[in-house]
Order: C-alpha cells, then structure tokens, then sequence
C-alpha cells in the first residue's frame, strides 16, 4: 500500500546497509564473491518460455554452467538459490546441501506485452519452486516456513 512505502523503505534500507547488489555475469559475480559470503542468485526458470518472461533469457548450457561453478565454489560462500521445480533442476544440483519446496502466487507481466505497448494486466500463478542451499538451514527455518513471506523474514530480522 502506498502509505506503507516511506516506512517499508526506511525499514528495508537499514536491513541492507553493507549489502552488495549486482547486476553482472553470474560467473564474474561467483568468481569475485568474498570469502564467506551470502548470494541470493535467481536465474530464468529453466523451464520457461523465456523470450516472454525475461528481457535476458538463459540458454539450457546457462543453467548447466551455473551449477556448475556454484559447485566449483560451494565452500568459498552460502548461497540461496531460487528456481522453478523440475526434474532437470533437480538433477543439477544434487550435489546441493537441501532443497525446499515452495509455492508461491504471483503475476507475471510478459516482456513482449510491454515491447508492444500492450497494457495488460498480469497474469496470476501459483508457482513451485525450489530454494536450492549449500548450508544447514535448519537454523533459518522462518525463510522455508510456508506460512511466512519473504517480507516478513526480513521484518523480524
């Protein structure tokens, strides 16, 4: 609601002082990640109709890649990993220290809607994905419990 946005603002700024956003190359941002550090990474769906969904999509060889160097560096970090569930991504990271399962409702806005200038409203999903670790999570059970948002894990934080 708007009226909440000056409060959620203020609150969720000083959540994230000394947080590093990127925008980069998934591999230049592992690569360059910080001993012990924490990545939240959120790649395309695997199994999306991307060209629709994503203004940059991932080719099947993209999301190989990622598992791959995640692997390479599952020591050096934590990460937390989101993405749609399937068997495929399954079989990537079953190497992963946990996977949880989580449903979600959303609205997607298509990307060839806005290209075209056609202002449609999104449509609502019921989503289920993965949050894919490298660490014991049971220590962060609030995250995986399906009753909490994200929001609110950051709240109580």
């Amino acid at each position: 609601r708007p009226e909440n946005w000056p409060r959620n603002i203020l609150r969720t700024s000083a959540k994230l002082q000394g947080v590093k956003l990127t925008s980069l190359d998934f591999e230049k941002v592992i690569e360059e990640a910080s001993n012990n550090s924490f990545l939240f990474i959120d790649p395309p769906y695997f199994n999306a109709d991307q060209e629709k969904f994503y203004a940059y999509s991932f080719k099947k060889d993209d999301h190989s890649r990622l598992s791959k160097i995640l692997k390479k560096h599952k020591n050096k970090f934590k990460f937390l990993l989101t993405y749609d569930d399937s068997q495929k991504v399954r079989e990537l990271y079953d190497w992963a220290h946990a996977m949880h399962e989580k449903q979600w409702n959303y609205t997607i806005n298509r990307t060839d809607d806005q290209k075209s200038g056609t202002n449609k409203k999104g449509t609502r999903y019921k989503g289920h994905e993965l949050f894919i670790v490298n660490y014991d999570s049971e220590i962060q059970t609030p995250l995986f419990d399906h009753e909490s948002t994200f929001y609110e894990v950051l709240k109580e934080a």
